[in-house]
């Protein structure tokens, strides 16, 4: 099984704009395929790694900038949500994100959320790069002179014990003319009970 607030902050020089997509079917035409993913982190070991800039929540310091959730029901009646949040740009590149797989019970045995970026160029006479950091090593993608759309490689985090969140967060970091920065989150809950596989896709994007 391994494949696998809202308060907006002052705009940086860099007039950042802010694009949250209620569905991925378009912009998923557009990716280079998604190679299988990688682990973030020991399943189980519900992850505490902050961003550079703050935590998830008003509360603690980090404020998205852009941030989406998209839910549908499980084979036995559950809620499964996915939620997929960026901060602004700080310097040196670095976006905050945070994704996540919640469930309304416990009548599964894993639960998994499971994402990707996607950099887009200005142009193909450009270069634009993003690599995605998680505890587990970092995945990147650039764009090429003939691709302006590139996408990493995904990265998983995990819980095997109906456990009722998956979460990660962690950086980003974009560099050269880009565009557009997308991350694009799974949440899927399947075992136990759940004999069909529940599975839900969130997205955002953060533009230059």
């Amino acid at each position: 099984m391994k494949k696998t607030k809202k308060k907006f902050l002052t705009m940086s020089a860099l007039a950042l704009g802010v694009t949250t997509l209620s569905s991925v079917t378009a912009f998923a035409e557009q990716n280079s395929y998604i190679e299988d993913a990688t682990a973030a982190a020991e399943e189980n070991s519900q992850p505490s790694l902050l961003p550079k800039h703050g935590v998830e929540g008003a509360a603690s310091g980090f404020e998205p900038m852009a941030n989406n959730s998209r839910s549908t029901t499980s084979y036995t009646g559950g809620t499964l949500k996915s939620n997929t949040w960026l901060s602004s740009l700080h310097s040196g590149g670095l976006i905050d994100y945070q994704v996540s797989a919640n469930y309304t019970k416990t009548d599964h045995q894993y639960i998994q959320t499971k994402w990707h970026a996607t950099i887009e160029a200005i142009s193909t006479s450009s270069t634009a790069k993003v690599t995605l950091s998680t505890t587990g090593g970092s995945v990147e993608a650039s764009t090429t002179s003939t691709d302006t759309i590139k996408s990493t490689s995904s990265k998983y985090y995990q819980n095997t014990k109906s456990q009722k969140d998956a979460s990660y967060r962690s950086n980003l970091a974009v560099q050269g003319k880009w565009k557009k920065v997308t991350l694009t989150n799974e949440a899927s809950v399947w075992g136990n009970k759940v004999v069909k596989k529940a599975a839900i896709n969130s997205q955002v994007s953060v533009s230059k």
